[in-house]
């Protein structure tokens, strides 16, 4: 049999990849699953929106199913570049943005285009799963930064910096976080900008879930170190089309122009229709009525998962997500194995969760619940579902 490139091995199948199967499979059994799985969203996009793509899609033209610059339609550049300034304060030329087919093609095109084979890159624990098998496929040494649960897992300053070697590259953070909902304290916020200037590093700033705060506001380190900083962002959350793969990065202009090289590459331009889509969104009347709406909506259903866990999982051990999409809870005193009980709970109970390790090398007792996808009613019955596996040991 022909070798292949082992790198490849690094790849593994997304784990939300692995739930959404037994869902599937439960699905076609008729079973009907509560979804704390998924990190997407289920608000769509503004009505007014897709009628104004509704009538473009009726003209006869091919404006919405051809070929786009590589770097991205100017129009979209340009209105991320305003709605940078609005949301911000920061000032990012067209020329230092581009338009990627989703947030995981601008991750995959930024690592590849910074990181060398040796390169060691810091990690935060907990922190999303998706870093790990691209920065392994890109050969770096991964260094872990442990987060607490009892600091509201914001990063030591201190700590951080006793693990800065030569041989360190960058920094990834995630903020709003993916699992636990923190949002970057701004003191933090500051002092890593520092800390990558000082040591002349990238700091590598997933800002995936930057406009759903519920507390607080989001710190765009850009502000603070703008030749030190490139932002990974989606369009996935913001305004609800996953499907439909758009993205952006933006930075320092001459590394933008090789991540432009490494995304072309990959998909030679970003979907047509959804670049027009969201050009069309971003510079709405109703774009902050709609954020507005979205956030409203998803922190009810929040703080009716907060309180079921409460009163149903009492000695669950959690803090309240200021951003994003998740709860990340804590089941170590119930003496529970993470990966082992999300499995149970989906084959036995039609609950569907991730499992902490996916997220941790620490917390492997938890599961990431996502308030987001079911309504308030539904939440509380998936909570009553997981008392239940817990009264049940089920585990």
């Amino acid at each position: 049999m022909r070798n292949i490139n082992n790198k490849v091995d690094f790849l593994k199948e997304s784990p939300t990849r692995k739930i959404d199967a037994i869902r599937e499979r439960l699905k076609k059994e008729n079973k009907d699953i509560i979804v704390f799985s998924a990190g997407q969203p289920s608000i769509p996009p503004p009505i007014e929106i897709r009628e104004i793509m509704g009538k473009m899609l009726k003209e006869e033209s091919m404006n919405l199913y051809g070929y786009t610059p590589s770097q991205g339609i100017l129009e979209l550049r340009e209105a991320v570049s305003d709605d940078l300034k609005l949301l911000g304060s920061i000032d990012v030329d067209p020329s230092s943005i581009v338009i990627t087919a989703g947030g995981q093609a601008a991750m995959f095109s930024t690592l590849a285009t910074i990181i060398q084979p040796g390169d060691e890159v810091i990690l935060f624990d907990p922190t999303y799963f998706g870093y790990k098998p691209l920065l392994n496929y890109n050969e770096a040494k991964i260094i872990r930064h442990y987060v607490n649960m009892e600091n509201d897992y914001q990063p030591n300053i201190d700590e951080l910096s006793n693990i800065i070697t030569k041989k360190t590259k960058a920094i990834v953070m995630v903020s709003p976080d993916n699992p636990t909902g923190r949002i970057i304290d701004h003191k933090i916020a500051k002092a890593l900008s520092e800390i990558a200037i000082d040591n002349d590093l990238w700091i590598i700033n997933d800002e995936a879930y930057k406009t759903l705060i519920y507390e607080g506001e989001h710190e765009f380190l850009y502000k603070y170190a703008p030749e030190n900083v490139i932002s990974i962002n989606t369009f996935s959350k913001d305004p609800s089309i996953p499907g439909w793969r758009l993205g952006y990065v933006y930075g320092p202009k001459s590394t933008i122009d090789k991540i432009k090289l490494v995304n072309e590459e990959m998909v030679y331009c970003p979907p047509s229709f959804a670049q027009h889509m969201v050009a069309k969104y971003l510079r709405s009347d109703i774009r902050l009525e709609y954020i507005r709406f979205v956030v409203n909506e998803y922190k009810k259903r929040r703080d009716v998962m907060i309180k079921a866990v409460r009163e149903k999982i009492p000695k669950a051990k959690f803090i309240v997500p200021k951003g994003s999409m998740f709860l990340f809870i804590n089941l170590e005193e119930y003496k529970i194995n993470g990966e082992e009980f999300s499995t149970q709970l989906l084959e036995k109970y039609q609950v569907a969760s991730v499992p902490g390790n996916y997220f941790s090398e620490k917390y492997l007792s938890s599961l990431r619940l996502s308030f987001v996808a079911e309504t308030p009613d539904r939440i509380e019955k998936g909570i009553d579902l997981i008392q239940s596996a817990l009264q049940n040991n089920l585990f």
